[in-house]
């Protein structure tokens, strides 16, 4: 019962880091994405001031264009990188915390049949305890004592005694 707890315990501490490290990842990665967002947004805002000063001659436009392509697929790219290498980890944080759910459930098991087989004991050994009694009562009865007698020597009431021995049919 208490390495359950103890178990519990630390498995809901370990949790608890698992949570707050990701938290603290996912701030970093927040503050990451915002300021992509915010390197997006200029890039539009320079493409719109761009095509507003220039005459409309198609040349610049696209030669615009192909620049403006290129820096969004580089910060693209090194979006996707900060991603996947921020991804790893969490995983590995996943497949463990995975691991320590099987693990406290095999031991809850393994404490459950142990107290399975203690309760079974038990039940064993009070049963074969009454069937004793029994015995010494009927043997008793039979050396010549009186329910009473057999009752205050053995000290059990004198109505088990009696159920007993009606039982038995000595009386």
């Amino acid at each position: 019962m208490i390495m359950e707890l103890i178990a519990i315990g630390a498995f809901a501490i370990i949790l608890m880091l698992v949570i707050a490290f990701i938290y603290l990842r996912d701030r970093g990665i927040l503050a990451r994405l915002e300021a992509y967002e915010r390197a997006i947004d200029d890039l539009n805002d320079r493409v719109y001031l761009l095509e507003k000063r220039q005459p409309e001659s198609p040349d610049a436009i696209i030669e615009e264009f192909k620049k403006f392509q290129k820096e969004l697929k580089s910060v693209e790219k090194e979006l996707h990188e900060r991603l996947d290498d921020l991804g790893d980890p969490i995983l590995k944080t996943i497949r463990a915390v995975k691991e320590m759910e099987s693990e406290l459930e095999r031991i809850n098991q393994s404490i459950n049949e142990r107290i399975d087989k203690i309760e079974q004991t038990m039940k064993i050994s009070s049963m074969s305890s009454a069937h004793a009694n029994e015995k010494r009562i009927m043997e008793l009865y039979a050396d010549g004592l009186s329910p009473e007698e057999i009752a205050r020597k053995e000290r059990l009431p004198l109505g088990e005694v009696e159920l007993i021995l009606r039982l038995a049919n000595l009386r």
